[in-house]
This record gives structure tokens, C-alpha cells and sequence, in this order.
């Protein structure tokens, strides 16, 4: 070999190491970078979920019905003024809603033409009827009538003086006032002024103050839930921070009103309870009631057929399938025999939870 060749192979060798040494190191810095990256893939922290917990209580439970109506008088408590001739209204002097007591002046009223004539035709039986019981006297002296005619004619006189007398009481003849023999709340006037209102036709009509109750509405399919004796609370719809008033279901009729579609329900009211007439009330009517194991209804979540809770276990999240029992507004009853009082369950942030998730409770 000559030199020149030698110095040549002595060059190649040296580029072919050189070339070898800087992709042995790059290959090593790669293997580096990916072990670092998968090491820190592994080490990256699980996601935690911030969640409110409340406990798992043994309490009552009380689910009711709502159902709305109004204050209307007790059944025989309303009192109507007539007058037994056909009369004509003169002027009203109540109205609707207002109190009155007893004594207090209602109406002016005064009788008809027909009436006037009715007057007229009292009188005169009247005077006939003394006449012919004057002569029958005469002639009883006279031993020429018997007792049972002189019985007959005292007692034709005695009719026609007490017809007489009750129309001039009643006002016939002469214009009247018509006063109020109790007191209470005019719940209706049925005439204006100058109608003609037949005889025994209703004029006015008054309720004492505590001869009230309360009318309810019901759906139809409901009335299978409710009973007479059952618990109500009424409350004011239009002044909902009043407090409820207490009372008992007395009839649950069973025909639905025509006019709303809803069954009637009635319920008495504690002695000394007073409402306004027709006020609009809602009614909280307890159809079930016991003690059991109770949540927020914010803690149970619905699936397509079974509803979920999720325990906190070890600070993680344990799903559970429940049965619901009773229901208010804020709280179920669930059913599951490995609950138990003072259990902690999610109330918020649970529907982002799965099983088994790390949770941390929101201070």
C-alpha cells in the first residue's frame, strides 16, 4: 500500500466514526426525551371534583297534596232577607262585603201595585168580616143563630185581623226599611235599586264571621288520596309569609264541578278562624306521613329507570342505586337497606361524578 492510499483508508475511517458517534448520541437524546415524557405522562394527577355533601337523615316525612279554592259559608249558616209581598227596591244601603250588625238598615223598599191591592183586599175582609160577626151576635142573642156560626164568623174575623196586621207589619202600604236581625259580612246584595223582587225572593244575604269554611279543587285522580278528617294547611295565596291555618277535611263530595272539572273538597276551620269571604287560598292536604331515611331531593339524580345517589367514601365517590319513597318540595325518602343515618351524600356536583371518582368537599 502507498502512503497516499493509506492517509485516504485513514480518513474514511475517521468520518465513519465520527458520523457512527453523533447518531448513536442523537438516538440516545431521543430515547431520553421519550422516557422523560412518558414519565411524566404518569406522574399527571387524576382530576378531583369539587362537590357539597349533606347527611343521610332518620326523620318524618310528610307528602301532600296542593290544591286551590276559595272561603265560602258553612252549609246552613247563610242568612237570607226577604219579604213575604212582591215589593220594589227603593234604595240599597249595603254592599257587598260589608259588616254589619244587628239592627243596622239594609234596604228601603215598598210594595207593588199588586201588593197595595193585596193591602186593599185585606182591609176590606177585614171590615166585612166585623160586620158579619157583629150581626151574628145580635142574632145569637136573639136565640137565632147557633154557637157553631158564631164560632165560624170569630174565627174568619180573627184570620182577616191577623192577614191585615202582618201585611201592614211588613212594611205594604207605606215605604220601609228592612234591618239586619244579626250580624256579619254581606256576602251578596241580589237586587238594585228600583227592581221589583217577588215575594220570599232573596234580597240579601248575610254570614256571620266565623260561620265560614273552605272549598278545594282536586283533580279527580286524587280524590282516592284524601278522606274527611284529614289534615289541611291553608295559607293566603296573595299574602304568602301569613301563617298557615289549620284545618280538617269535613266532605269530599264525588262529582266533579262542571264548571271547573275539579271535585269538591270542604274543610272546616278552627272556632274563632276568620277569613275573608271568596279569598283565594291553597291547601296543603297530608296524604302520607312516617319516619324513614331522608335527603335533599337535590342528592338523587334520575336514570331511564332507577334513580342514583353518590356516597362519599374515603374521599371518593360511591354510586348508589336507590328507591324514592315520600316526597316534599326539598326533601324524598330513599329506600335502600345499606343506608344508613349520618351516611354523607353529594347534593352539588354530583352529576359530573362517576364511581369511584376523588371528590373534595366545598368548605
Amino acid at each position: 500500500m502507498t502512503k497516499k492510499s493509506f492517509v485516504i483508508l485513514i480518513l474514511i475511517l475517521s468520518t465513519v466514526g465520527i458520523v457512527g458517534y453523533c447518531l448513536s448520541k442523537n438516538t440516545a437524546k431521543h430515547a431520553s426525551e421519550s422516557g422523560e415524557a412518558q414519565g411524566t405522562a404518569a406522574e399527571e394527577p387524576k382530576p378531583v371534583a369539587q362537590v357539597e355533601t349533606a347527611a343521610v337523615e332518620h326523620k318524618s316525612i310528610s307528602q301532600t297534596l296542593t290544591a286551590y279554592g276559595g272561603v265560602v259559608a258553612a252549609p246552613g249558616k247563610t242568612h237570607f232577607i226577604a219579604v213575604s209581598f212582591e215589593s220594589r227596591v227603593k234604595h240599597v244601603l249595603v254592599s257587598a262585603g260589608q259588616v254589619v250588625n244587628k239592627g243596622d238598615a239594609l234596604l228601603e223598599i215598598e210594595g207593588t201595585a199588586a201588593s197595595l191591592l193585596q193591602l186593599q183586599q185585606a182591609e176590606g175582609t177585614e171590615e166585612e168580616a166585623h160586620k158579619e160577626l157583629e150581626q151574628t151576635k145580635r142574632r145569637f142573642d136573639m136565640k137565632l143563630a147557633t154557637n157553631q156560626e158564631l164560632n165560624q164568623v170569630q174565627k174568619a174575623a180573627a184570620d182577616a185581623d191577623l192577614l191585615l196586621n202582618s201585611l201592614r207589619q211588613q212594611g205594604v202600604g207605606s215605604a220601609g226599611k228592612i234591618h239586619s236581625d244579626t250580624g256579619g259580612v254581606v256576602a251578596k246584595v241580589d237586587v238594585e235599586d228600583g227592581q221589583v223582587a217577588a215575594s220570599g225572593t232573596p234580597l240579601i244575604e248575610i254570614v256571620a264571621s266565623e260561620d265560614i269554611e273552605v272549598k278545594l279543587g282536586t283533580e279527580p285522580e286524587d280524590v282516592r288520596k284524601i278522606a274527611p278528617g284529614q289534615k289541611v294547611g291553608i295559607s293566603l295565596v296573595n299574602d304568602p309569609g301569613s301563617s298557615a291555618i289549620e284545618g280538617t277535611i269535613r266532605l269530599v263530595t264525588q262529582r266533579v264541578n262542571p264548571t271547573d272539572r275539579l271535585v269538591d273538597v270542604f274543610v272546616s276551620l278552627s272556632p274563632g278562624t276568620r277569613l275573608l269571604l271568596a279569598a283565594y287560598v291553597r291547601g296543603e292536604i297530608a296524604i302520607a306521613s312516617r319516619e324513614t331515611l331522608v335527603v335533599p331531593r337535590e342528592a338523587v339524580l334520575p336514570n331511564e329507570s332507577h334513580f342514583t345517589l353518590y356516597l362519599v367514601h374515603d374521599d371518593r365517590a360511591v354510586e348508589k342505586k336507590v328507591k324514592l319513597g315520600l316526597e316534599t318540595a326539598s326533601e324524598v325518602e330513599v329506600i335502600d337497606s345499606s343506608l344508613k343515618e349520618g351516611d354523607r351524600v353529594v347534593t352539588v356536583g354530583n352529576r359530573e361524578l362517576t364511581d369511584g371518582m376523588e371528590i373534595k368537599e366545598s368548605k
